[in-house]
């Protein structure tokens, strides 16, 4: 007892999370260590040409064997704050891509039919999401019906493949910073790309659905 209480208080002194982050084998990070984790990367979600985000609160380590890093983003000091998680040891040839939220603008665009996408994306997925690649075809071929039943049961989730690396962001479902289910759904969809098993896949699936 004596063990386990003096590790939660250890662990609430060593990350903001307190004994959530710690348990799961993440630890605090600075925000240089972080941009070496992005390595140059130019994530879209991070590189707005609109605003800047503002980035704090980063924890890394090793979950389930996956690099992972998970932290907070905000549109400004003030704003709502989201998570972004960052999966850098993926090991999947994938090209780069990005699937977000539709913006007003970009839904118009479709309504007056001044929008081109990739003839290969499915309907129901660009009725909700902006989708581009770099190999809009070879994308195209990867979106099997359990990724795409992730984007419409997770409505809002920002997903973005720059060299190799996962970057996963969404709104919050609540008012409290959930740092365990956004971290399951990031390796949830990484696993539906394909980095496990195909017993893993449906049970991923089935975390990602709610069924």
């Amino acid at each position: 007892m004596l063990i386990v209480v003096g590790t939660i208080q250890w662990c609430e002194r060593k990350v903001k999370s307190g004994d959530i982050t710690c348990g799961m084998g993440l630890w605090d990070i600075s925000r240089r260590e972080f941009e070496k984790l992005i390595n140059k990367r130019k994530f879209s979600a991070l590189n707005s040409w609109v605003t800047t985000p503002y980035l704090s609160q980063f924890f890394a380590g090793r979950v389930n064997g996956i690099d992972t890093c998970i932290f907070s983003i905000a549109l400004g000091r003030h704003s709502p704050i989201i998570l972004g998680v960052l999966l850098t040891s993926t090991n999947l040839p994938l090209p780069n891509f990005i699937v977000r939220p539709k913006s007003f603008s970009q839904e118009v665009g479709d309504m007056l039919g001044i929008r081109q996408h990739h003839a290969a994306y499915p309907e129901t997925l660009i009725d909700k999401y902006d989708v581009s690649s770099e190999d809009g075809g070879r994308f195209a071929a990867m979106l099997t019906l359990e990724l795409i039943g992730f984007f419409l049961d997770n409505e809002g989730v920002f997903v973005e493949v720059q060299s190799g690396a996962l970057l996963i962001t969404r709104s919050p479902t609540s008012d409290s910073v959930n740092y365990g289910p956004a971290i399951q759904s990031a390796h949830a969809f990484a696993q539906l790309l394909g980095m496990n098993t195909a017993k893993q896949k449906s049970e991923v699936a089935s975390f990602a659905t709610g069924n």
